[in-house]
């Protein structure tokens, strides 16, 4: 009996430019299947197989942005890895290479990490991955492997929208980020020197350490890390206690390749809540975390009025969908469209990403 899957309507889902937001499949039983019957992880791998070759996955993703497929069933690290490498390598994509990775994430399937581990109280508010750097993937997959009893919820914003809304409600924002840019600017410690609860320093195999030797020196390390550095940006410094200081120039607003639209890609908001939250909005700009967050300027240095930052909140905020993601969940995200966050949670937790990148698409400044 084969395997596919079938659509149904997610709870909560919006409708953005006459489609669902985010659209749904679930597994569907084949006639003479039990209803308990749930399908082997290989037959669910056929399945998506089947829908990534035909090109099916590829066309939802791009109308929908986001695509939730529930009911999978036989939730771990290697049921994701099963289901993710074999869509993505169907749909022609490779890995995501990261660069610059400030926060902890472990690997624990082939292409499968961890999501960010920091505590459990902190809110990770919207942003697209890697969208504060040059540098980001073209999708990236979530997967429940672990449902919190309490909270824990991903959200998802659609970035057209966002853009939209933000026309409206902060038009002088959208403006001066069209015209001038961002820039976005980050603090890596020196190993040993990091904060509390998002340990990461630039020495991490995913930040700048990836080409490190057992026995470099310093001196030897911090080369390395410079060219990890210029593969992301030219401006950087070296600051005291080997403190390393980076900034990176990005247009703040782009065109999505699936519709044409232009799409809020920054992280900006991302940035602001987090800091804000830390107590870091003032100089010298350092958090109860202990880790230094920098504010983030427009491109050409000028100063972004907090006030734009609070409404932005808002906007983001007021178009956030909460979806509470339950066990074996799997929900495909294109990163050009859709920005994503973490609300916080009591109790046990495990959300599992993969990213990818697809030479097909790439994503150009507005």
């Amino acid at each position: 009996m084969t395997t596919t899957f079938q659509p149904f309507d997610v709870p909560g889902a919006q409708t953005v430019h006459g489609n669902a937001f985010p659209y749904g499949l679930k597994i569907h039983r084949p006639d003479g299947a039990a209803s308990s019957d749930v399908p082997t992880v290989d037959d669910a791998v056929t399945a998506i197989t089947s829908l990534a070759k035909s090109g099916r996955l590829s066309k939802l993703l791009r109308r929908h942005g986001a695509v939730l497929i529930h009911g999978i069933g036989h939730p771990s690290a290697e049921t994701f890895a099963r289901l993710v490498n074999a869509a993505e390598r169907a749909r022609g994509s490779h890995p995501f290479e990261q660069i610059g990775l400030a926060g902890k994430r472990t690997l624990v399937a082939e292409n499968v990490w961890t999501a960010n581990e920091g505590p459990s109280d902190r809110r990770f508010y919207q942003h697209n991955e890697y969208s504060r750097y040059t540098r980001f993937p073209s999708n990236i997959h979530f997967y429940c492997q672990t449902k919190a009893p309490h909270g824990g919820q991903t959200p998802i914003a659609h970035s057209a929208l966002v853009y939209e809304r933000l026309q409206e409600a902060v038009p002088d924002l959208v403006h001066e980020v069209h015209q001038r840019g961002l820039a976005m600017k980050m603090v890596f410690r020196a190993p040993g020197h990091e904060g509390r609860g998002n340990e990461f320093n630039w020495a991490g195999e995913h930040s700048f350490g990836q080409e490190f030797e057992a026995g470099d020196a310093r001196d030897t390390q911090k080369a390395k890390v410079e060219a990890q550095v210029r593969r992301l940006t030219p401006t950087f410094r070296w600051l005291k206690d080997d403190t390393l200081e980076l900034t990176q120039y990005i247009p703040g607003i782009r065109r999505a390749p699936a519709s044409g639209r232009p799409v809020w890609f920054n992280g900006l908001v991302g940035r602001y809540g987090m800091t804000r939250d830390l107590g870091a909005l003032e100089p010298p700009y350092l958090g109860r975390d202990g880790m230094t967050y920098l504010p983030c300027d427009y491109g050409d240095g000028t100063v972004i009025p907090a006030e734009y930052l609070q409404r932005l909140e808002e906007v983001v905020d007021g178009l956030e969908i909460d979806l509470c993601l339950e066990e074996g969940d799997l929900l495909l995200v294109d990163n050009f469209q859709v920005s994503h966050g973490r609300k916080p949670w009591t109790g046990d937790r495990r959300i599992l990403v993969s990213m990818w990148a697809n030479d097909q698409f790439s994503i150009e400044a507005f």
